[in-house]
C-alpha cells in the first residue's frame, strides 16, 4: 500500500498535476440559488456525496454545518493524504432559498459529470450519482 501511495504521488509529480481541488480557484465549478432551506440542502448534499462520491469507500465525508449564520459544507478527501476532491458550500439567502456552490477536482470521477450529477441531486431531492450534460 505505501509503495501505491509513494508511486501516486510521484507520478503526480512527475506530470505536474496537482491532486485534489485546486486553492487558486482553477477547479471546475458551478454556483446556482435553489428554492430549499439550507437544512434539507445540507442533507441532500451530504446523503449524495456519501452515496456517489465516495470511490469504493476509498474517500470519506465531511460535513459541517453552522446553525447561527445558516451555512454549511460537505466535502469529500482521500483517505490518503487529505486529499479534498469534491466540495458543496451552502450559505441561506433567506428561509426559503439556498446558495449553492459545487467544486470538484477536474478529473474523474470528480469532473464536469459529477458537478451535474451534484446540481441534480439537490434540486431533485434524491441522490444522482451519473449524469451527463
Amino acid at each position: 500500500m505505501k509503495t501505491l501511495v509513494i508511486s501516486i504521488g510521484a507520478a503526480a509529480l512527475l506530470s505536474g498535476c496537482a491532486l485534489g481541488i485546486q486553492p487558486n480557484g482553477s477547479s471546475p465549478s458551478i454556483s446556482y440559488s435553489v428554492p430549499r432551506s439550507y437544512q434539507t440542502v445540507y442533507l441532500r448534499a451530504q446523503n449524495q456525496a456519501a452515496e456517489c462520491l465516495t470511490a469504493k469507500k476509498q474517500y470519506d465525508v465531511y460535513a459541517k454545518v453552522n446553525p447561527t449564520v445558516q451555512t454549511g459544507e460537505v466535502t469529500v478527501r482521500s483517505q490518503l493524504g487529505d486529499i479534498e476532491v469534491a466540495r458543496t458550500e451552502i450559505r441561506a439567502i433567506d428561509g426559503k432559498t439556498t446558495e449553492v456552490k459545487h467544486t470538484v477536482w477536474g478529473h474523474s470521477p470528480w469532473d464536469e459529470n459529477a458537478l451535474e450529477a451534484m446540481r441534480q441531486s439537490i434540486r431533485m431531492d434524491t441522490s444522482v450519482c451519473v449524469a451527463y450534460k
